[in-house]
């Protein structure tokens, strides 16, 4: 007698062995019902990642109503708070027209383990051969490395609101982080449009075009390690890279709009890097290659905010004016007769902004790239949390919680 089949879960479980889902990848598509209901068609994922969503009933005050969606919240967590050297998570993200997203990490700072010392020496010896020859070894770094890979593409009118908590590198560990996000363009909602043509004269004074691009919010940040066991930036290599592309859902055509890496590692001493000193003749030929501590100093943290599309707008405006307002070297006449001027934008957040080094520029005209350093993550939290609140947009269209870890 054959046993009773039992229903079949809408969701594979993260432990299956039969489950199609590699270890270590998810994939989420977010979608909308009729008539304005916010779902996630798609969700899976495997150990060690884990992924958990909710849909908050939040009140927006958006300055887009007409395309306002209810934000899905999308929370991204690792067993173990952390990844462990060859732990790979790899994330699939898909929203469809006119959704919105929060994604952010509830298990605070993500924790990258150390690699073990053997290892870890292979690695520093590996590299200075390479350096020595100009040739890669073999070697396989996926067995003491930690990588992640975010894949988020981005329909017509929908919004991503990216605020993890920033990355804790312990001693000796190895990451590799790639952050990939795709613009899809020529993706119109579906609407009912007149096409029929008068000549009065009204007919001329058409409504402001409508904004069909996808907007984007990311902040990507790393922190020195863990101060309380006296690490200072003592990890083997931290290597972070924000990749924005456009495609066109009609050709498959894709364009690079934004590309910015940040490559943290150890300088290794080596004959060719002697030998060029040598004949400059810079340290009598002595090569003194450069910590990541020193090239970091004086900061405990350093992080990325890049901004785009018209749900963030105004915050990217706001950005650049504070900026400008900023005291500039050189800049002040000491003079005793000259009036001491102070901007009243940032006197109001001078405290904040008194441990933090920033700089802001926009790219490709419409998108705001925002790079600082800061002593500690209280200080830089502080004063970019006090930014973003203080414009208010993000809390308008995403609602209180998509601040994130801010």
């Amino acid at each position: 007698m054959t046993p009773p089949s039992l229903p079949k879960s809408p969701f594979s479980s993260p432990f299956a062995s039969t489950a199609s889902t590699k270890p270590g990848h998810g994939e989420v598509v977010v979608s909308l019902l009729p008539p304005s209901l916010p779902t996630l068609s798609t969700l899976s994922y495997k150990y060690p990642l884990k992924l958990i969503t909710r849909k908050p009933a939040t009140t927006l005050n958006s300055k887009h109503p007409d395309s306002a969606t209810t934000p899905v919240h999308l929370y991204l967590l690792t067993y173990g708070g952390g990844l462990l050297p060859g732990d790979h998570i790899e994330v699939s993200i898909t929203l469809q027209p006119r959704m919105r997203l929060v994604l952010t990490t509830p298990q605070g700072s993500q924790k990258i383990y150390k690699t073990e010392t053997g290892v870890a020496s292979l690695v520093q010896e590996r590299a200075r051969n390479r350096s020595r020859t100009g040739n890669a070894i073999p070697d396989n770094k996926d067995a003491h490395m930690s990588r992640q890979t975010l894949d988020v593409k981005l329909g017509s009118q929908s919004g991503l609101c990216y605020l993890p908590d920033p990355t804790q590198p312990f001693e000796d560990s190895q990451f590799e982080q790639i952050q990939r996000f795709t613009l899809l363009r020529n993706q119109q909602p579906h609407t009912t449009k007149s096409t029929t043509t008068t000549t009065s004269s009204s007919s001329s004074e058409e409504p402001p075009a409508i904004n069909y691009n996808p907007s984007l919010c990311v902040l990507d940040w790393v922190t020195q390690g863990r101060t309380a066991r006296g690490e200072d930036w003592s990890f083997h290599s931290w290597k972070g890279r924000n990749e924005v592309w456009s495609e066109d859902v009609s050709t498959g055509k894709r364009r690079l709009l934004l590309r910015d890496n940040v490559m943290l590692e150890e300088e290794v001493n080596t004959a060719s890097n002697n030998n060029k000193n040598a004949d400059s003749g810079a340290g009598g030929g002595l090569f003194q290659p450069l910590s990541i501590r020193t090239r970091t100093r004086p900061h405990g943290i350093l992080g990325t905010f890049v901004l785009h599309g018209p749900l963030f707008d105004s915050l990217a405006n706001f950005l650049m004016e504070e900026f400008t307002s900023q005291p500039r070297i050189g800049g002040r006449n000491w003079s005793a007769s000259a009036p001491t001027t102070t901007s009243t934008n940032s006197n109001a957040n001078a405290d904040p902004g008194k441990n933090v080094m920033w700089t802001a520029a926009r790219v490709r005209g419409d998108f705001v790239l925002v790079k600082f350093g800061a002593k500690d993550f209280e200080s830089a939290r502080e004063w970019l949390g006090g930014l973003v609140r203080r414009e208010g947009s993000v809390v308008g269209e995403f609602g209180d919680e998509g601040l994130g870890c801010l």
